[in-house]
């Protein structure tokens, strides 16, 4: 596996040194003072995709905007239908056949009893009665986000109806042009869209039209700064710039989830790229912005390496335009399907499923209290 030297203690004004707790050589997260708190934004592929979309609409207060590339609307899973309603496998299955079409041929060979696609009016009432218990912030806030959504007419993971229901999710609560803009190509399979890979790796380097690991797809097209773009409209530099390796550094994660469950499936590391001019001991400056991406099933960097967040695109977009990138970080989590409806997560999947728990698409998620808390670490009180 590839693996650059990633920098643990360089980066000492915003990562604390620390012996973590939990085993981790890594550093702790530390508040950068220049972070606009009004600026935080997100962006996920795949299963990072889905969870992007669940955390913009569970934190609307405090996210801004997502960028999404192959995933779906909130809550996709619980679109169960009648004759799943006693299986405790049930949200596996919806989300295996329906919300994706990653086993549908084994679920359901011939089409019969499985919908076609998820339902976008499902999704916004799932949104409503969520928050008409206080499990997750009020969808008004969405009303005025900006959101850039990508589908590959190549993908055979996530079809273009699921996509169609994000779609709608975001129109039923207010979102209209410009705000939300939905970006196609004909070409892309199932990964991240990139403009070209300069990086080296032990995986087969990946055409548009390709699908496999490490999931970065040479298309001639530069998805994180079309998604950046769309989410920072004003003052967003054109040219990108060359990032700096030594700002960016390895953290624990630890800190935010309970280590001694291993159904939060974080890993014990995540990364964080800090342009020069938001350190808190960097060059004068304006504020900074904080944008979150994550990672798909398959693509976290114990198995890629820093395939995902060294050579997906970010880090240049965000070194020009005053960006600071969060990339948190799944791990496997191995385990026998039971009775209680829990299941594996063998592909270091972000969890929208609910193999984490009932819990996984609300504010009290294993997984999404874990990522808010690393937010509200960064971000000055």
């Amino acid at each position: 596996m590839r693996q650059r030297t990633v920098p643990t203690v360089a980066l000492a004004v915003a990562l604390t040194a620390t012996a973590a707790a939990h085993g981790s050589e890594s550093s702790s997260l530390a508040t950068l003072a220049r972070l606009d708190p009004a600026s935080v934004t997100v962006s996920g592929i795949s299963s990072g995709g889905f969870f992007a979309h669940q955390f913009h609409v569970a934190f609307s207060s405090l996210v801004e905007g997502a960028g999404i590339i192959a995933g779906g609307p909130y809550a996709c899973a619980e679109q169960i239908p009648w004759a799943l309603g006693f299986n405790p496998l049930a949200r596996v299955t919806v989300a295996l056949g329906v919300c994706t079409r990653y086993a549908r041929g084994m679920l359901d060979p011939f089409d019969l009893w499985l919908p076609d696609a998820p339902d976008a009016e499902e999704a916004i009432a799932a949104v409503r009665a969520e928050h008409a218990a206080d499990r997750i912030d009020d969808p008004a806030n969405l009303a005025d986000d900006r959101v850039w959504l990508f589908q590959g007419g190549a993908d055979g993971i996530v079809p273009p109806a699921t996509m169609q229901a994000l779609e709608g999710v975001y129109a039923g609560f207010g979102l209209a042009d410009p705000a939300p803009l939905f970006e196609r190509s004909t070409e892309a399979n199932h990964g991240l869209p990139i403009e070209e890979f300069t990086g080296t790796t032990e995986f087969e380097k990946l055409g548009c039209g390709d699908y496999g690991p490490p999931y970065l797809i040479d298309c001639d097209f530069d998805a994180a700064g079309h998604l950046l773009r769309h989410l920072y409209p004003t003052g967003f530099a054109q040219t990108p710039a060359t990032p700096d390796p030594d700002r960016l550094a390895a953290f624990d994660q630890g800190a935010f989830f309970a280590s001694d469950d291993a159904s939060v499936s974080l890993a014990p590391t995540g990364f964080l790229y800090i342009p020069d001019t938001c350190r808190n001991d960097g060059p004068p400056g304006g504020t900074c912005r904080l944008h979150i991406a994550f990672h798909g099933c398959q693509q976290f960097a114990g198995l890629i390496g820093d395939d995902f967040y060294q050579d997906g695109g970010y880090n240049r977009w965000a070194e020009a335009n005053r960006i600071v990138v969060l990339y948190p970080q799944t791990t496997p989590w191995e385990r026998t399907l039971d009775p209680t409806g829990l299941t594996a997560n063998p592909k270091g999947c972000w969890d929208w499923w609910g193999y984490s728990g009932p819990d996984y698409f609300r504010r009290d998620g294993q997984q999404m209290r874990a990522v808010h808390g690393m937010i509200e670490r960064l971000l000055p009180k």
